[in-house]
């Protein structure tokens, strides 16, 4: 047997000292951004403001340190694991970096989500964390694209010109694009999620091994994609403190990567344990789709594969005028549209109206628990405790098959 040989000293010391360079710069980010963060007293924000750090610790390994635009591929993005900056339960999001000058072809199957949105944008954030947000350069729906066979596989080529001869599914790529970010939208969490795939075609097939300068350089930009979008958050959900509590705003956020076809409604919620708020909306009379759901003080979305914390255009129960009424609590009421603030007595309401024929902005009413049901129509069905049960075991079951990894 060869003798197992083991580092000398000198070895031990270099990468001590080269390991505590790339660590170091996660040290000091708690306390840069806690500045951000209200009620840090609470025993319990604070913990869940070190978890919400780690989570972008973790994503920040994917997005920068790994990602690769010469070589891109679509990874998990935001989700309930990579939770920042508002996910929509409605949503899976996948992101890849790209170079707004290359070639790319993007393929693979529809299933049967509502849409498919792809959105090439600008910036440096969406691309390795760093700098601020990018302009959204164009919302393709992949389910506008021919499809190839009967089985919904489709191909599209993404460049800055249309190559001559060229007669297959073409999209433009503005030459400042820096990523593409993927939105597959499903108000049925049972129906089947797309399958996607991106290549370069103006790169060797073969990825070179990267240099150690080049994997240095990666993961010395961990701590700066971690602090970007721990701050990007904090700073998003700052903007709600410009109405007043238990209202609603309509607004766009184009320049912050959304989606350019999609009008956001957004406020702060305020209530006590005892209190509710009845969010009370007319609904468009086309719509692609719609959504309301409930977010933390950290600009998390609250946990919403083990609560009712939101509902869409086919979850939510419509009463006999037509409308929507949602009521926003910690106790249950008893109601189909409940929404579970999980207890967060702050936080934030955040829908959407995507590709409607009108954007209605909805009334806030704060009620007590105790008498929710004289704000809502006397034939609203009771909803027993085993029926709760079930639906959120069925919510858990159906968002765990969706295609999150």
């Amino acid at each position: 047997m060869t003798k197992m040989e083991h580092p000398n000293p000198a070895q031990i010391d270099l990468v001590s000292k080269e390991w505590r360079a790339l660590i170091e710069p996660l040290l000091s980010i708690g306390e840069r951004v806690a500045a951000r963060v209200n009620d840090l007293d609470n025993p319990q924000l604070r913990h869940e403001f070190y978890q919400f750090l780690y989570s972008q610790i973790s994503a920040g390994y994917i997005g920068a340190g790994y990602s690769d635009p010469r070589y891109p591929e679509f990874w998990p993005f935001i989700s309930n694991v990579f939770n920042t900056v508002d996910p929509n339960p409605d949503d899976m999001y996948y992101l890849t970096p790209i170079e707004g000058n290359g070639v790319y072809r993007m393929s693979g199957y529809r299933g049967a989500v509502n849409v498919i949105d792809i959105s090439p944008s600008g910036g440096g954030r969406l691309f390795d964390g760093s700098g601020s947000w990018g302009q959204t350069y164009a919302n393709y729906d992949a389910n506008d694209l021919e499809i190839v066979d009967d089985n919904g596989y489709f191909e599209v080529l993404l460049s800055n010109e249309r190559p001559a001869d060229y007669k297959g599914n073409w999209w433009k790529l503005d030459p400042q694009t820096t990523n593409i970010n993927i939105r597959l939208i499903s108000s049925d969490w049972a129906a089947l999620d797309a399958r996607l795939a991106i290549e370069r075609l103006d790169t060797p097939a073969i990825k070179p091994r990267p240099t150690p300068a080049e994997v240095e350089a990666k993961l010395k930009q961990v701590a700066v994609w971690a602090e970007s979008w721990a701050t990007a958050s904090l700073e998003w959900i700052r903007g709600f403190k410009d109405i007043p509590a238990n209202t609603v705003a309509l607004t766009q956020y184009n320049d912050k990567g959304a989606i350019t076809v999609q009008t956001y409604i957004y406020g702060a919620f305020e209530l006590e344990e005892d209190e509710a708020l009845i969010y009370e909306t007319e609904i468009p009379e086309q719509y692609r789709y719609w959504a309301i759901q409930l977010n933390d003080d950290l600009f998390r979305s609250i946990d919403w594969v083990n609560r009712q914390t939101s509902l869409n255009d086919f979850s939510a129960k419509l009463d006999s005028d037509g409308k929507f009424r949602g009521v926003i609590s910690a106790r249950d009421p008893g109601v189909p549209n409940w929404l579970d603030n999980a207890g967060y007595r702050k936080g934030a309401m955040f829908g959407r109206w995507y590709k409607c024929s009108s954007n209605p902005k909805p009334t806030i009413t704060k009620v007590k628990v105790a008498d929710i049901r004289k704000y809502l129509p006397a034939d609203t069905p009771v909803v027993t405790p085993e029926q709760r049960e079930a639906a959120l075991r069925k919510r858990r079951r159906e968002y765990q098959l969706r295609r999150r990894w």
